[in-house]
């Protein structure tokens, strides 16, 4: 997220904040952050090691109870792929922005050819490995899978509909990070992360602003 917007600033909301492990990251670079969650008992285990400049708070994407124009930074990290209306929860971000403010977010590519939420198959679930480029099959992998992965179109069509509009475009390779750094697949993934097959990660990354 760092590579298309400023991770710093007065407020922050991070949205869908779960356990905490991306808030007290983002939370050492600003003066107060909101951190809400839809999960109480996410937000109980969170609040066991909460940052003193964080307040944790139930609270649903699509309802968001601050005033307009608030935050200078929202995060939705892992998130949109989960919420059963994105334009709703998306429109609700662009009101508590800053005219000046910036939404980031991550979220599965739909270019990557393994769906990463697993799949139900009759009745049994199965890892997302079991039925490879489902997710290239939009009305398949939505009946079939848990949540949902975008490309940069979808995500542009989306910001449209919610008053936004998409200012960066970046993706990540999966870490896997038990290898241990340095070994030979990290240095493969980071050099694909970094050429041509970057459009083919596992998690996009966006940057969007209120349009004017």
């Amino acid at each position: 997220m760092g590579r298309l917007a400023p991770l710093k600033g007065n407020r922050l909301l991070d949205i869908g904040c779960g356990t905490g492990e991306y808030t007290r990251e983002l939370a050492q670079t600003f003066a107060a952050v909101d951190a809400i969650d839809i999960e109480p008992e996410r937000l109980e285990l969170f609040s066991s090691d909460t940052p003193s400049n964080v307040t944790l708070t139930a609270m649903s994407a699509s309802t968001l109870q601050f005033p307009d124009e608030t935050f200078d930074v929202v995060t939705m990290i892992e998130v949109l792929e989960h919420l059963a209306d994105p334009v709703g929860s998306l429109t609700e971000a662009a009101r508590v922005l800053t005219p000046s403010g910036v939404l980031l977010i991550t979220t599965p590519n739909r270019r990557w050819p393994i769906e990463q939420h697993g799949v139900l198959i009759g009745q049994r679930r199965f890892g997302g490995i079991a039925a490879p480029g489902l997710v290239w099959i939009k009305p398949l992998h939505r009946r079939l899978s848990r949540a949902d992965a975008f490309s940069a179109r979808d995500l542009r069509r989306l910001a449209g509909d919610s008053g936004l509009r998409v200012t960066g475009v970046t993706y990540m390779m999966p870490p896997l990070d038990s290898l241990g750094e340095g070994s030979r697949v990290h240095r493969l993934l980071d050099r694909a992360e970094a050429g041509r097959l970057q459009s083919f990660g596992q998690t996009i990354v966006a940057s969007l602003v209120v349009a004017l």
